[in-house]
């Protein structure tokens, strides 16, 4: 037979109740919202001040060259190795490739 008073029994169970009250309670309550006018400005990284280009005239014996920009393309080769000991490229990155040499299935896994 328990000898433990109900009182203790019920605790842990009105306290939990109430937690949960309180979660709801705070769930339901009006959010504020922050104009982002208000925020101050974020300071200035010390490299900004790097990457502009100076009033200066350059100093003298200082070549100056300007180069023409243009735009390039990218491609990502993938280099697939089979326990076998075969290796071969592909343009595509796919979970699963089939060894040219031994005809195993290689999952791929990331480095």
């Amino acid at each position: 037979m328990d000898t433990t008073p109900d009182s203790e029994l019920r605790r842990p169970t009105s306290r939990s109740l109430g937690d949960m009250v309180d979660r709801l309670r705070r769930r339901f309550e009006r959010t504020v919202y922050v104009d982002a006018a208000d925020l101050p400005d974020e300071p200035q990284s010390p490299y900004r001040a790097r990457l502009g280009t100076s009033a200066e005239p350059p100093d003298a014996g200082v070549e100056v060259r300007e180069r023409e920009v243009v735009r390039g393309t990218t491609r990502i080769v993938y280099e697939i190795r089979c326990v076998c000991g075969r290796r071969w490229f592909s343009r595509r990155r796919e979970r699963l490739h089939i060894c040219p040499r031994c005809a195993r299935a290689v999952l791929l896994e990331s480095d």
